[in-house]
């Protein structure tokens, strides 16, 4: 249950409003123990009034996006061991082909994506690269990013378009976060806008992204 969304706030209302009918109910009731009672539920009415507004206004202003940073996670970390190998990784990736992942046409795209990897991808196959994910124009090489290119329709949504990046991890081996969304139609903006915090950022300057690294470069709580 995301902390900033509407499910968690509906169920801290909710709680909040049994929690003050049941005190309200049972004010006169408790014999001996009437004094514990009305106690225990005056502070735990007040815990959950505090907890709907907090989580409300949270909601609004994203001081806290996700339980991660909540939790203080708001760095990267470098994940050890063994990096996986892509399904696409045994055929010949050179130049630029067309990427027709399970459900791709869910995303309805003017035609299949299109990957362009590293010229030395095959060569490097404990290392996981970053991404560019590039709404319209030419596709092109970088040599340390893989690079896929959509050409959405007004039909295309980002909601749909989210559930890209793991497939992508499933065929090739690169990273679950920085993602460098470039292009200037809305679409972008708004699949950046709806992509789990810390994996795509909108138009990064170039030498921006980070490096290709040995082991891939994850945030806690995003799928790999």
């Amino acid at each position: 249950m995301s902390l900033t969304g509407r499910p968690l706030l509906a169920l801290a209302a909710t709680l909040t409003v049994v929690v003050g009918v049941a005190t309200v109910v049972f004010w006169p009731r408790g014999g001996r123990l009437r004094p514990v009672t009305r106690t225990a539920g005056i502070l735990l009415l007040e815990v959950l009034v505090v907890l709907t507004a907090g989580l409300e206004y949270n909601r609004r202003e994203q001081f806290y996006p996700s339980w991660q940073a909540l939790r203080g996670d708001t760095g990267t970390v470098a994940v050890t061991g063994e990096v996986r190998a892509g399904l696409l990784d045994g055929h010949a990736l050179t130049g630029t082909l067309e990427w027709r992942p399970p459900g791709w046409g869910a995303w309805h795209l003017a035609r299949a994506p299109r990957i362009t990897v590293p010229a030395d991808y095959a060569n490097r196959p404990d290392v996981a690269f970053p991404v560019v994910l590039a709404f319209g124009g030419t596709p092109r090489r970088t040599t340390e990013a893989v690079t896929v290119t959509v050409e959405p329709t007004a039909a295309t949504t980002a909601t749909a378009l989210l559930t890209l990046p793991a497939q992508l991890g499933r065929d090739l081996r690169v990273t679950a976060i920085d993602w460098d969304v470039r292009g200037s139609a809305p679409l972008a903006a708004a699949f950046v806008k709806a992509a789990p915090a810390g994996l795509a950022v909108l138009d990064q300057p170039d030498g921006a992204l980070p490096p290709a690294l040995k082991a891939p470069k994850t945030l806690k709580g995003l799928p790999t």
